[in-house]
């Protein structure tokens, strides 16, 4: 063996060698992070709801004895439970996309999926008077469910950042040689610039408390698709509606 190939294969074992560490060391982290969500969602949730339990005993028990304002305090009580129970069960959905897939993907009808997600927001549909219309959507090779929770996400908050027009959302799909963009176009709100990077963060909210949500829906979101390889972004300016756009591989 020359010199020069027996140096290309000590490059090879190096690199491999470091590549395993890597890989190592990643799963070390995701593994961590997945036991301490579910610690933390699992533990605190228990005397949350011992908290709301209790709270809601003693307004059924002592609400005649309450003025109006010790029944605005125990409400208060109440909703910040219900806040605090919404963020720790987003968060175990955060922690639970670290997992490597547990089976194999599968082709998944994107439109059995939205069909599924429309069904399950029907409520919201109809009390926002949302129009949802949709092209045809394409079948892919993907997790059901990730699909599902992908299209939920990116509905729910076209319905929960709606302006003051009849909203409608739009929801279409693009292929390429290797991938699927999939889009979801609202005419809410919509997003000045500045913050389009931002609102796929873990926690970070826009709008503080004038709006339900947790500020990790979209960090699931991107979470998802860059677990595939895509990628997510929107498109979007203050007042004039928002596209979100992810991409997939076929």
């Amino acid at each position: 063996m020359s010199q020069d190939e027996l140096e290309i294969r000590e490059l090879r074992a190096s690199i491999e060698a470091l590549e395993a560490r890597l890989e190592s060391g990643q799963k070390a982290h995701n593994d961590e992070l997945r036991q301490f969500a579910y610690t933390v969602s699992h533990d605190l949730r228990e005397p949350i709801r011992m908290i709301a339990g209790y709270t809601q005993l003693l307004d059924r028990r002592y609400k005649a004895q309450l003025d109006d304002e010790g029944r605005e305090f125990m409400q208060f009580i109440l909703d910040a439970v219900q806040r605090m129970d919404r963020l720790l069960s987003d968060l175990l959905t955060y922690s639970h996309q670290f997992r490597p897939p547990e089976k194999p993907r599968s082709p998944v009808d994107a439109e059995g999926a939205l069909a599924g997600v429309l069904l399950t927001l029907e409520k919201q549909i109809r009390e926002s008077e949302a129009e949802i219309t949709h092209d045809v959507l394409p079948t892919l090779c993907f997790d059901f469910t990730q699909l599902s929770q992908l299209f939920r996400q990116l509905i729910a908050n076209a319905i929960t950042f709606r302006g003051a027009e009849p909203l409608r959302i739009h929801i279409s799909a693009a292929e390429d040689d290797d991938a699927i963009t999939f889009s979801v176009r609202d005419n809410g709100l919509g997003i000045d610039p500045q913050y389009h990077k931002q609102i796929f963060e873990v926690f970070k909210r826009l709008h503080g408390r004038e709006y339900p949500g947790t500020g990790i829906g979209l960090a699931i979101c991107k979470r998802i698709v860059e677990q595939h390889g895509g990628r997510i972004w929107v498109e979007s300016e203050s007042g004039k509606g928002a596209t979100f756009r992810f991409t997939l591989p076929k």
